[in-house]
């Protein structure tokens, strides 16, 4: 089967655009948005897939709107208006506290980067690139989130798709996965896991979906011209 131009990409992710980190546009800053614009990135690579929260009814749906929303962006080249809340204001605000208790854990510098894509089409903003294989992905979410991750020791399923995507598109070999709420005690508010990269899974899985995908997204903005 005849590869299109997209699935080429996607199975050389090795040629992934990685800026120069002089020229970096840190995320949450008007060029960080930009980037991203009409894009497929990693932390919506889960509702690409349609792969939904344990107890949630809205599998569909949700994948139908991002669908949409990437398709205005696209049409109107303006970024469509997020949901933002104060759990997610708290996530952004306490994100560099968490990566300095990552720093001092693992005794490593990590790099801050922006938004990086392959293609044009595909990206991911990591929280972090550390050393020549690795990345750090950091949430900061409500205490109940949290300990339910810290007391099962396990990296929650539903970020999967996200962190084999941040590999798959900067070609890392694992990614480091913090969360962390310093509002718990000091025993309880750290939590790291490493997760390795999964060649099987970003093979038969990740990719064929966000092909899927990214097809449909093609497919919807040709109708709407």
């Amino acid at each position: 089967m005849k590869l299109n131009k997209f699935q080429t990409v996607l199975r050389t992710s090795q040629q992934a655009n990685l800026p120069d980190s002089d020229e970096v546009p840190l995320q949450n800053t008007y060029k960080w948005y930009f980037d991203r614009l009409g894009k497929i990135t990693a932390s919506k690579f889960s509702v690409a897939l349609n792969i939904i929260k344990e107890g949630s009814k809205s599998k569909g749906k949700t994948r139908k709107a991002y669908m949409i929303e990437l398709a205005v962006e696209r049409l109107t080249n303006t970024k469509t208006e997020g949901y933002t809340d104060k759990d997610m204001e708290w996530g952004i605000t306490t994100e560099p506290q968490a990566r300095c208790a990552y720093e001092l854990d693992k005794k490593v510098q990590v790099e801050q980067v922006g938004f990086i894509e392959i293609d044009g089409m595909i990206g991911c903003s990591p929280d972090g690139l550390v050393g020549d294989d690795g990345l750090v992905e950091i949430k900061c979410p409500k205490s109940t989130t949290h300990l339910h991750t810290f007391d099962s020791g396990q990296v929650p399923a539903i970020h999967k798709a996200q962190l084999q995507g941040q590999m798959m598109v900067t070609n890392r070999e694992w990614v480091d996965f913090v969360s962390f709420d310093p509002r718990l005690p000091l025993k309880a508010e750290y939590f790291c896991k490493r997760v390795m990269r999964d060649d099987e899974y970003i093979d038969n899985e990740l990719r064929p979906g966000i092909e899927d995908f990214s097809k449909e997204l093609d497919e919807l903005i040709i109708k709407l011209k």
